[in-house]
């Protein structure tokens, strides 16, 4: 496998999705008190998630789930399999990307998983700095990775199968992200 880029990317579409809900996702995020039972506890504040600020009318991803920035990928793919689920309930095909205009799209709009606000180049005025901190950190626990356009890239999709990879991800996202913000 040659170049291999972050999960999950803004915009995510496709054949993408269909490997991130697949289970073969890609890179992103410790589990914060969920002592590696894979359960999301409700009750720890999210790092990602928005607050409220002065002055703000309205927030475009208000009643959106958004994926937190240390939850494990247990978590992520449950997120993401709920929205094909979803999908697959309003009349899309598990193997069909729904049109732009589908009726589908906007009936499970609601639970697309949005990132991470830290993990937004367009919230996060400093995520390149996080992107390179986190290619430090992955490099540190030997899972080569790269800066590539803009975002942090794994040299190779093998590495994923390295011992500890997703407990690396999550360690290393959190620690290069949740400073960056």
């Amino acid at each position: 496998m040659s170049s291999f880029t972050s999960p999950l990317p803004r915009g995510i579409t496709g054949p993408v999705l269909t490997v991130v809900a697949a289970g073969a996702t890609l890179v992103l995020l410790t589990s914060c008190g969920d002592g590696g039972s894979g359960t999301r506890d409700e009750g720890v504040a999210s790092l990602a998630t928005p607050s409220a600020s002065a002055g703000r009318t309205a927030d475009p991803d208000a009643g959106h789930v958004r994926i937190r920035l240390d939850d494990n990928q247990q978590d992520i793919n449950r997120l993401w399999d709920a929205w094909s689920h979803c999908l697959r309930e309003h009349g899309v095909p598990a193997d069909r990307k729904p049109a732009a205009d589908s009726p589908a799209l906007k009936a499970c709009a609601s639970i697309y998983p949005l990132q991470p606000v830290e993990m937004d180049p367009a919230e996060n005025p400093r995520y390149s700095d996080g992107v390179r901190a986190m290619v430090r950190c992955m490099n540190s626990h030997g899972i080569k990775s790269v800066v590539s356009e803009g975002n942090w890239a794994m040299v190779s999709g093998d590495s994923m199968n390295l011992p500890n990879y997703d407990k690396y991800r999550v360690e290393c996202q959190v620690k290069s992200f949740s400073n960056t913000g």
